[in-house]
């Protein structure tokens, strides 16, 4: 309708005697103006329907992007360097990022999934010196500088002997967040229960509820789904550690002296250091030892570093006694373990 359609119906239905001209007028523009108001609310109603399908479209564009950014995100913040990749590890960065083998002395980044192969064992190291370790046939995420998921296999964490100034590493798993005051533990995921063994120092459990449980030195705590915890004593060595042995990433001996490596041998075997007299523990910390001890698991490691010494070792039930072959100890690390709870 315009103003010519106006005109023609006041003429079509205007009485015969036609009215004065003000209220002719004033009829004319009551019409123009119900005219108008129609037009803007269709319009207003058209921009309104318009304005909406853009913000839907916006949100939709936003939600998708967030979604898909952990599945399609390039490399994050180099936060650790492998240490030791025995066998194959793989890692990629976000959900859908491809594959790529990854090796001694690379990077791990923020976002980076690890995956070793059947026979690998790995070890990355995080800001401050945190060991971290995984087990054959084992995923973990790297979700921040200090957090990390596991989602399959076992985790070995190692704050150091000067756990103070490591990274406070938190775990994420199925049954709830992992934390470790100065710690040595293991986390290993079997099909819906988590098992935490610690083996130096303290953990703290929490989940949605809170504090969930506390585990000490010596202690293996399995959580079932449901929540439950049960609560076993375990010894600090043996078969079921040799794993955590294997991806140990070693330390550069040359220039120590051998009390400091024998230090190191014991934590890594979980293992008290036992010196036959206090004239052979004077000798242990005056001998410097040199070389190196790269690749060699710390028994073997052991077992090379007092050959180039007078001094011999008996390794057994928790404790490394060194001595010498006058002392009536063997010529040559032995080991004896015992099997820890399962």
């Amino acid at each position: 309708m315009n103003e010519i359609d106006i005109e023609l119906v006041l003429r079509a239905t205007a009485p015969r005697d036609q009215p004065p001209e003000a209220i002719r007028l004033k009829a004319r523009e009551h019409l123009l103006g119900v005219w108008h108001a129609i037009v803007a609310e269709q319009i207003t109603r058209r921009q309104l329907r318009a304005s909406l399908a853009l913000a839907a479209g916006l949100v939709a564009v936003a939600i998708g992007t967030w979604l898909a950014g952990p599945l399609v995100a390039g490399p994050g913040e180099a936060v650790a360097t492998v240490a030791l990749a025995s066998g194959e590890l793989r890692a990629k960065s976000g959900w859908l990022g491809n594959w790529r083998v990854v090796g001694h002395g690379d990077t791990v980044s923020v976002g980076d999934t690890l995956m070793t192969g059947s026979d690998s064992f790995v070890a990355v190291t995080l800001p401050g010196g945190l060991s971290a370790r995984l087990d054959s046939d084992t995923r973990i995420r790297i979700a921040s500088a200090d957090s990390m998921t596991i989602e399959s296999g076992a985790l070995y964490v190692d704050a150091g002997p000067t756990a103070a100034d490591s990274t406070a590493l938190k775990v994420m798993t199925p049954a709830g967040t992992v934390r470790h005051v100065g710690t040595q533990y293991e986390i290993r995921l079997l099909g819906a229960r988590v098992r935490v063994r610690v083996r130096e120092g303290h953990i703290e459990l929490s989940n949605d509820a809170g504090l969930a449980a506390r585990g000490l030195a010596g202690e293996q705590l399995t959580i079932e789904p449901g929540g439950v915890v049960e609560r076993y004593a375990i010894p600090r060595f043996g078969d079921s550690w040799d794993w955590v042995a294997a991806a140990t990433p070693g330390i550069d001996i040359d220039g120590r002296s051998l009390a400091d490596f024998l230090a190191w041998a014991g934590r890594e075997l979980g293992h008290e250091i036992e010196y036959a007299d206090a004239g052979i523990e004077a000798d242990a910390s005056q001998i410097v030892v040199h070389g190196s001890i790269a690749g060699l698991p710390p028994i073997q490691a052991l077992r090379a570093v007092l050959a180039t010494t007078h001094l011999q070792a008996t390794v057994g039930d928790g404790r490394i006694v060194i001595g010498t072959q006058e002392a009536g100890l063997q010529p040559s690390v032995t080991s004896s373990n015992a099997n820890p709870a399962t």
